[in-house]
């Protein structure tokens, strides 16, 4: 009987049988056929496979996979917290250095230029343009001279539209039309100029004095006359400001005149290439009584503006007509303006100082704000209003904030907003500096 039973079983030797205890191990023995007992005794085969823990038991795989889940958003909850706390970190730093009014500067770079004493600088897109009796050159705002033109101008004033730019000679003769590579056309006018305006496209228009019957003519990019018109001061008034649409399909004139007394202001819009009964191209226009309106501009092709010591007046459409007539009771004492805003500074009246309100061009006063000290000089760029006088300087965003107030160590001539926090380009006699404002 023990020898039946040694033949049908075989005890495995201990170093062969697995860890049962491990995860993923099963034990399959076989049992010896009958069939087979003509063959030689085979001992029965040990499988060692590996398997996923579910396979073994059921409980144990769920488990596995809720931790790994939890895991999963352990690990994503502590991403976003830290997202969160850097984005707050980086708001807190962003509002902590816009917020606040700096006092000082501290020079970053500095470019000495001979010549620029008496020199006329502008905005030319992203370059700075600058003229002077010499020439007129274009350099970035790292100061490099990205080209040069040499002429004679004695009293150089520059307009600035987009892509083009026109230096004429204030009571003199000499009209130069530039485009962002250079010069593009020459004028030389047999009468004193008085006033320009120059169009996104280049075409300019230019007042000439004549007493009584003063001019107003128009050329093309490269200097061709394209038209003239003769103005009869007595009966129309005397035009003291003009402007042309960005197209330069459309010009604005201001014609002043006094009657009774009394000055009156008659805005007048013409359309050179259509005719009306009376055949002075006019399509568009107003009088107005008791006002002086000295200043009128285009920020597009359907809206214009009218500026006088009353307020100031919004023009729409392409045969254009009167929007609104904002109203402004305080003494003007200077504005500003490009496509975003209208500034203006008012003297108060019930207390010392000034007040600077910006307008956007729908009529809506966006900021008002009270400020000390006399500035000269004023302008808009970017968002920002720069205020200037000799060393002292004061600036404000669109969003009311006082950003500088205090001195630029330098008599300004002037001054841009330049890409990066806090940093300005400021003109003075000796050249440019690059400054960025300090506590």
């Amino acid at each position: 009987m023990k020898d039946e039973k040694k033949k049908r079983f075989h005890i495995a030797k201990k170093k062969d049988i697995p860890d049962l205890t491990k995860p993923g191990v099963a034990l399959e023995i076989r049992k010896k056929g009958k069939k087979d007992s003509d063959m030689p005794p085979k001992e029965p085969e040990i499988k060692n496979d590996t398997v996923f823990s579910w396979d073994i038991k059921a409980s144990d795989g769920k488990k596995t996979n809720t931790e790994k889940k939890r895991k999963i958003q352990n690990k994503t909850i502590r991403k976003w917290v830290i997202v969160s706390v850097c984005a707050a970190a980086a708001l807190t730093a962003y509002l902590t250095i816009t917020l606040q009014t700096y006092t000082d500067v501290s020079v970053i770079s500095q470019e000495q230029e001979a010549g620029t004493g008496r020199s006329s600088y502008a905005r030319f897109d992203e370059n700075i343009l600058r003229c002077s009796r010499d020439g007129v050159v274009l350099f970035d705002t790292d100061g490099k001279e990205l080209w040069k033109e040499d002429c004679q101008i004695q009293n150089p004033v520059v307009e600035v539209n987009k892509e083009s730019a026109v230096v004429a000679d204030n009571g003199g003769n000499s009209i130069l039309i530039f485009g962002k590579k250079g010069l593009k056309g020459e004028v030389q006018t047999e009468l004193p100029i008085e006033r320009t305006a120059v169009s996104e496209k280049g075409i300019t228009a230019v007042i000439l004095k004549e007493g009584n019957t003063p001019s107003i003519q128009c050329y093309d990019a490269a200097g061709n006359l394209l038209l003239e018109y003769k103005v009869s001061a007595v009966e129309q008034g005397y035009p003291v400001d003009l402007a042309l649409s960005p197209d330069g399909t459309t010009l604005l004139v201001s014609y002043v005149s006094i009657k009774d007394g009394n000055p009156d202001t008659e805005l007048v819009y013409y359309d050179f290439g259509n005719k009306d009964e009376d055949r002075k191209y006019r399509v568009g226009g107003k009088t107005y009584e008791d006002t002086v309106m000295p200043s009128v501009y285009f920020v597009s092709d359907e809206k214009s503006v009218a500026v006088g010591d009353g307020g100031f007046v919004l023009y729409n459409g392409t045969k254009p007509k009167e929007k609104e007539y904002v109203k402004i009771s305080k003494e003007i004492k200077s504005i500003c303006y490009d496509k975003e805003y209208l500034g203006i500074i008012l003297k108060n009246t019930d207390k010392a100082g000034y007040e600077l309100k910006l307008f956007d061009y729908d009529g809506k006063e966006v900021i008002s704000k009270d400020f000390e000290g006399d500035y000269s000089k004023v302008k808009i760029e970017k968002g920002q209003v720069l205020m200037y006088d000799g060393e002292k300087c004061s600036i404000y965003t669109d969003s009311g904030v006082h950003r500088f107030d205090g001195k630029m160590g330098t008599n300004i001539k002037d001054i841009f907003p330049l890409k990066g926090i806090n940093k300005y380009l400021v003109v003075d006699a000796n050249g440019t500096k690059t400054v960025r404002l300090t506590k």
